[in-house]
């Protein structure tokens, strides 16, 4: 298990989270990217460690010379350490910080699902774009030019990785999608989502079996996924054969 975990980190690191400058610090590294200054992933530090009497306050200062120095507007600090993770979350939360917690899961077993697998189809990402776009729309984040940097972001992924889209479609339009990155031999099923209107009936199940698939399919022998650990969609992916194997815990102040 441990280097499943070893392994993830590094793709993490170098492909999905990757910037194009590193900062070297006491807490670990920070990362930048700045093409997508709205996006957090490629533009945090990551804290992998805590000097003797150092807290959350030392390290929110950190944030602010890293990503404040290169201009950003919103900090965040995020820590693969499920340890350090729970240290500084109620020190976060006393700052005033906000706090999402993420699971990693690797696909270790057979899907307690067999669906239909023959609904889904390898899309395009611009064939993504109009779903997409309404569902970062409806958050109280959402933008035009936040979606324009996602998508930039996908531009970005597939420099690093081979990169494949998947969809359900109904009438046309796509109603489910998922994306499917592999490099290092490790696949990363991402961005998993269905419309309101078409939940229920399975098309979630199938893209991202499809997307493991073609992972396996590409020569990975790693697939996993990102769940928040605090909403019900992890439940699923356990009854896909996805077993939570660490924790990310991200904390950040919005610009």
């Amino acid at each position: 298990m441990a280097d499943v975990l070893q392994r993830i980190y590094r793709f993490e690191r170098e492909i999905e989270m990757a910037g194009s400058t590193n900062i070297d610090s006491p807490y670990g590294v920070g990362v930048i990217e700045p093409s997508l200054p709205h996006r957090h992933d490629p533009n945090y530090l990551l804290v992998e460690r805590l000097p003797p009497g150092a807290g959350a306050d030392e390290v929110a200062q950190e944030a602010e010379r890293i990503l404040g120095g290169a201009n950003l507007k919103h900090r965040a600090a995020f820590t693969f350490d499920e340890a350090l993770g729970g240290e500084l979350e109620p020190q976060f939360r006393d700052l005033g910080w906000s706090i999402r917690r993420h699971i990693w899961m690797a696909q270790l077993r057979e899907s307690e699902r067999a669906p239909d697998l023959s609904v889904v189809e390898q899309v395009e990402e611009r064939d993504l774009r109009p779903g997409r776009s309404e569902e970062i729309l409806a958050q109280p984040w959402g933008s035009e030019s936040v979606a324009a940097q996602l998508f930039e972001a996908k531009t970005l992924l597939g420099e690093r990785a081979m990169t494949k889209f998947f969809g359900v479609k109904v009438d046309g339009e796509v109603v489910s999608w998922a994306d499917l990155y592999v490099a290092q031999g490790v696949g990363q099923v991402e961005d998993v989502a269905t419309k309101q209107a078409h939940r229920g009936r399975g098309y979630a199940t199938a893209v991202v079996l499809r997307a493991a698939a073609e992972a396996r399919e590409a020569g990975a022998d790693l697939v996993f996924l990102v769940a928040d650990g605090d909403d019900w969609p992890k439940e699923l992916y356990r009854r896909l054969g996805f077993d939570t194997v660490g924790r990310l815990t991200k904390f950040f102040l919005t610009g």
